[in-house]
């Protein structure tokens, strides 16, 4: 269990567990450095990195290859005026203004000079491409339907919706999740779940990756895996401690959360919460890093649930050189409405 012994109504359960304040804190340890590896890149609206670059000049492609074929379809079946601006509309109302989006990213990544070089390639691999279709009436209509379906992320590669998503979401990216573009992932018990069967659900923009740490289940990188804020999941055994909601309030009232965090990091806030009939806590945090001589910033959010004698937490964090404090700081601000509303999807199914 994460929550320490010296409660005042704890003593009983400590007789009869006299290991359970050793475990307690060896757990608070791993709970908070497991599997947390965080970047240190410069900040921008998106993250730039030769990766996300690739990403971006895709997803950038697929948009001006679209753009090009439905004015291609509006020249040759002037008639249709009317359905292409409807599907132009249904895909600019999922992802406004985001051409402009992205050629901001890309200019802010590689200079105004690659870009336009960028461009020029472009077009004329659109036009290469575009001479060779014939286009008929049917293909027309067909095209159009899929444009409209492309706003709900059919009809085109993962890869590409992730990035327009995540362009479109930079500054709120809590709007993902309550625009309903959203993954689901579920443990079946088995492995580092621990036995514990639940699901939840996370934004779709968001890439998610093996654990390599024991007891990290999973995790989740934003800006299709080449952001800097992750979302973690672990599951670790408690002793078979599972603490009720009057005994998390009892151990905030005490201050002994701030007991909660690594040495060498820093309390910010914390409190209780309930959540599928259990209990748990979160903690805001501040964690200086550093390898390979590099030091980083990394600050965000751990929620952690007890349930059937194992604790569920979820870490949002987000990470940046030392001298980005500024740049970490509002990350973690924006990222902490959207780490809520991932621990609100959490479903236990063992508890019904």
């Amino acid at each position: 269990m994460a929550c320490k012994t010296h409660l005042a109504n704890t003593g009983r359960r400590a007789m009869r567990n006299p290991n359970r304040q050793f475990v307690l804190r060896a757990f608070r340890l791993t709970a908070l450095w497991c599997g947390i590896v965080l970047p240190c890149l410069a900040f921008a609206a998106l993250n730039h990195n030769p990766s996300s670059i690739k990403a971006i000049s895709k997803a950038y492609g697929f948009v001006l290859g679209q753009d090009a074929s439905l004015a291609r379809i509006e020249r040759t079946y002037p008639a249709a005026a009317v359905q292409i601006e409807m599907a132009r509309m249904t895909f600019n109302s999922a992802f406004p203004d985001v051409r402009k989006k992205l050629e901001t990213e890309l200019i802010a990544a590689m200079t105004e000079a690659k870009f336009k070089v960028l461009r020029s390639e472009l077009d004329k691999k659109l036009r290469g491409l575009l001479s060779k279709q014939q286009i008929t009436q049917q293909l027309a209509q067909q095209f159009l339907e899929q444009v409209k379906a492309r706003a709900k992320g059919d009809e085109m590669e993962p890869d590409v919706f992730r990035y327009l998503l995540a362009v479109r979401y930079a500054s709120n990216p809590v709007a993902e999740f309550g625009d309903g573009f959203r993954q689901r992932y579920s443990t079946d018990g088995t492995g580092k779940s621990q036995r514990l069967r639940f699901h939840l659900q996370l934004p779709r923009s968001w890439l998610a990756k093996e654990g390599e740490r024991p007891h990290v289940v999973q995790k989740w990188v934003s800006e299709g895996g080449t952001g800097l804020s992750n979302i973690i999941l672990m599951v670790q055994d408690t002793a078979g401690e599972t603490p009720t909601r009057a005994e998390v309030d009892q151990m905030v009232r005490a201050g002994e959360l701030h007991t909660m965090v690594p040495d060498g990091s820093k309390f910010v806030d914390g409190g209780a919460f309930s959540q599928e009939k259990s209990a748990g806590y979160w903690v805001d945090m501040v964690m200086p890093q550093e390898r390979a001589g590099m030091k980083m910033d990394s600050r965000g959010r751990m929620y952690l649930l007890f349930f059937r004698g194992k604790a569920i937490s979820l870490m949002c964090m987000v990470g940046g050189a030392e001298n980005e404090a500024a740049q970490v700081t509002a990350a973690a601000t924006k990222l902490k409405p959207l780490c809520q509303q991932v621990v609100n999807s959490v479903v236990l199914d063992q508890a019904y």
